[in-house]
């Protein structure tokens, strides 16, 4: 073996080993892969992995197996601060900073070591942030509060203050948590249990909380001003509170224990609409299921796969009730609450599934949405079989849809793409380490390292009402750990998608994304030359999370789905295809 090839082993091996602590060390591991294939495209003999590579991965594999290198924080000083997506520290009883998580310290402007002082509490909560801490040192009973806090610009942040006792320390040590958090189901669930909140009134109060601001919340809700008030009235007397602050004050409580009970149980799962529905497959094993839009609409099946958007907004989901659509979503094998493949083919068992679903629904000659992943089951399934599958609607092109697209795709997915291909065991390693970052880090790591194409994508997965809808959506695909996000990935690396499209013969209409710079004019032209039943409209301006950056658009091509003629009226989007 070259020296340069056995340089890039020993990087793998060390960046491996980091990884199972080190998020910047994962990201090494990754590039030193792909420069390994990239070292090796022209020497198809040499082996992509030797005996002292397998050996070593093979070791770190068994850490991960025998669960001796899982993710568990000992020290309740670091997990107070580590188990918390937001920016968190930890003071000392003397008011050092002890420990602090990534981002807090530009959060809240201190380092590590010093101390914390008060600069970054508002003239208003300083009073509450020192109640908290002169009742650590057995000077009061206040141990839990929430301040406001000043945040370069912003001198409204919210954060929680509580006490925390160590072992080691005979006075309880202070941990100051950022308040800004998503909206998790377990807070509308305590409105609804302890408040007797309906879901309309649930429905305010959230966005009351995003918005902090009741003419925001007017327009979403489509109301009027005068409406709005009338009803966050009723609201404060159910909630025994005074004001809208002190409103918010409540809403920000329930999120933060909330919070800390998802952070409790890791990646659980449940679902943000409330709807879930289970069904007991023929074999015994739970298959899970949701709906968005009109509860009795004409239906649609929207498969998600691994993509992101497998919850809607509330605007859009508003939207496809007014125009009378039900979105049905199964959640695939090992997703979400659905139980895994156990002896079958991921492909073949996530086709059996939604056959089964539809088959419970009565359902037939139904259209169907879907993106990245959820693509390989719904077009093997219009494939065989054309009665259950009228139409296809595709968000995007799949990694393995024509030569190019594979060989253009972002490093970090072309990566992946390569090791589900030709170092299978190397990937299992990758996957479980992945998998133990987004336990460890939460769901924005994946998301920073899945959305990376386009400036857009990057955008979308910051905005403050899509990111909880996005977090939601990572949780559910490792809910149950990394193997079904793993056979999903050789899924798609290995099934011969383009051979199925030529097959087809139900219409398939593409949403290409017109920011994603891996597809090109080959890609299109590919795609149409496989089958005469095929439209492709290139979207401007969008990336791979299309339905959130366009919704209006996305809501009208679904709306096309169930027109009496599907693939006339959406081959008119296709400048090629129009008669």
């Amino acid at each position: 073996m070259a020296d340069t090839e056995r340089e890039l082993d020993l990087e793998i091996v060390s960046a491996s080993w980091r990884s199972l602590s080190d998020v910047e060390a994962y990201d090494s591991m990754m590039n030193a892969w792909e420069r390994k294939f990239s070292a090796t495209r022209n020497e198809p003999r040499v082996p992509m992995i030797d005996g002292v590579l397998r050996r070593q991965l093979a070791s770190i594999e068994e850490l991960l197996l025998e669960d001796r290198a899982a993710v568990r924080i000992e020290d309740p000083l670091e997990a107070a601060v580590s188990q918390t997506p937001a920016p968190a520290m930890v003071l000392s009883p003397d008011g050092l900073v002890t420990a602090l998580n990534e981002g807090a310290s530009e959060y809240f402007g201190i380092q590590h070591g010093l101390r914390a002082g008060t600069d970054w509490v508002r003239d208003d909560s300083l009073a509450d942030f020192r109640a908290v801490r002169e009742s650590g040192l057995g000077k009061g009973n206040v141990d839990y509060a929430i301040i406001r806090t000043i945040v370069g610009d912003s001198e409204g942040s919210l954060a929680e203050v509580y006490q925390l006792k160590s072992s080691e320390a005979v006075s309880p040590f202070t941990v100051v948590r950022s308040l800004e958090l998503e909206w998790l189901p377990g807070v509308t669930k305590a409105l609804k249990k302890v408040f007797a909140f309906t879901q309309a009134e649930a429905d305010i109060s959230r966005l009351l909380f995003v918005h902090r601001d009741l003419r925001s919340v007017a327009d979403q809700r489509g109301v009027t001003l005068e409406t709005l008030r009338t009803q966050v009235k009723r609201i404060l007397g159910k909630a025994e509170v005074h004001s809208k602050a002190e409103l918010i004050r409540l809403f920000a409580l329930l999120c933060a224990r909330a919070a800390f009970q998802q952070e409790r149980t890791d990646l659980t799962w449940s679902d943000p609409l409330g709807r879930e529905k289970l069904l007991t497959r023929r074999d015994g094993r739970k298959l899970a299921y949701s709906w968005m839009g009109a509860e009795n609409g004409r239906p649609i099946l929207f498969v998600a796969g691994q993509t992101s958007f497998s919850f809607l907004p509330e605007a859009m989901c508003r939207e496809l009730e007014e125009r009378e659509i039900k979105l049905i979503s199964p959640s695939l094998p090992g997703h979400g609450n659905t139980d895994p493949v156990t002896h079958h083919d991921q492909l073949v068992d996530g086709c059996d599934a939604i056959e089964e679903l539809c088959e419970a629904l009565n359902l037939n000659s139904i259209p169907a949405i879907t993106s990245r992943g959820g693509q390989f089951y719904l077009i093997y399934l219009a494939l065989t079989r054309p009665d259950l599958v009228s139409s296809l609607l595709c968000v995007s092109l799949p990694w393995s849809i024509s030569p190019n697209r594979r060989e253009s795709l972002p490093w970090m997915q072309h990566t992946f793409f390569k090791l589900a291909l030709e170092a299978p065991a190397a990937f299992d390693v990758v996957c479980r380490l992945g998998y133990r970052m987004v336990k460890q880090r939460g769901p924005d790591f994946y998301l920073t390292r899945g959305y990376n194409d386009s400036g857009v994508d990057g955008e979308t997965i910051a905005h403050p009402e899509i990111k909880p809808l996005l977090r939601a959506a990572i949780r559910h695909v490792v809910a149950q750990g990394y193997m079904a996000f793993k056979r999903e990935q050789e899924m798609c690396a290995k099934s011969p998608i383009s051979e199925w499209v030529s097959k087809l013969q139900v219409p398939i209409h593409w949403l290409v994304p017109g920011q994603i710079g891996s597809i090109d004019d080959s890609d299109l032209a590919h795609i149409r030359g496989l089958n005469s039943l095929i439209s492709v409209e290139v979207v401007p301006g969008a990336g791979e999370l299309l339905p959130y950056q366009l919704p209006e658009l996305f809501v009208e091509r679904v709306s096309e789905m169930v027109n009496e003629d599907p693939a006339s009226t959406l081959a008119m989007h296709d400048p090629t295809r129009r008669s």
